[in-house]
């Protein structure tokens, strides 16, 4: 790995992430049933690595291979796409920091589960990730529509058979984002002329695992 990528990876990041996909649905949640495909030969089929060996580029790997996050239990899930992000260090602790707007349907999952996975995908899956990106889980089986095959890791989180590379997640801690607090030089809000600024909780997350497909 070269010494540049470790140097982004671990120059504490702070790449504010936000997440694209589902607008806010009025509508009563869809009910979902999917076969999870169970983790026999788990070992066969990845490489554990440690964070520091991470092979991507960390600014690249958000910024343009759309990550995919994925919280909840095997009988109730949804994933969203990450469109920015970060990963870093703090406390001691490889960590990843999301920002998610309180108003997608993936966030009560975040809110109610202590992990979630991060999947990055091949890029012959755009057109699946565009599908989890721009519907709604609660109105939608867009899994199904995507045609992806929701697994289960080792830790019992669930992401999916077609990613390349899957991130295990821990909370460490869930904070309100001000952008009342953005200094002046960034004008933020000037971005969003054409919408108004949403609520995001920044959620900080301890990386337990990483998961290569071999």
């Amino acid at each position: 790995m070269k010494t540049t990528s470790i140097k982004w990876l671990w120059g504490f990041l702070p790449l504010v992430l936000a997440l694209s996909g589902c607008s806010n649905d009025p509508k009563p949640p869809v009910k979902k049933t999917h076969n999870i495909t169970q983790n026999t030969g788990w070992q066969s089929q990845y490489d554990h690595i440690d964070p520091k060996d991470l092979p991507d580029n960390a600014i690249e790997l958000v910024s343009e291979q759309w990550m995919v996050v994925t919280a909840g239990k095997e009988n109730a899930f949804n994933s969203m796409v990450i469109s920015w992000g970060g990963l870093g260090f703090i406390w001691e602790k490889p960590v990843v920091f999301t920002f998610i707007n309180s108003s997608r349907y993936t966030y009560q999952f975040l809110q109610q589960e202590s992990g979630y996975t991060l999947a990055v995908f091949p890029e012959k899956y755009r057109g699946a990730l565009h599908i989890l990106g721009s519907k709604s889980g609660k109105s939608n089986d867009k899994v199904k529509e995507a045609g992806l095959t929701p697994i289960k890791t080792p830790s019992g989180l669930i992401s999916y058979k077609e990613a390349r590379m899957i991130i295990e997640c821990k909370n460490i801690m869930i904070q309100d984002l001000d952008y009342n607090k953005t200094v002046p030089s960034y004008k933020i809000a000037d971005m969003y002329k054409n919408a108004p600024m949403s609520h995001h909780n920044m959620f900080i997350s301890e990386i337990t695992n990483i998961w290569l497909k071999k």
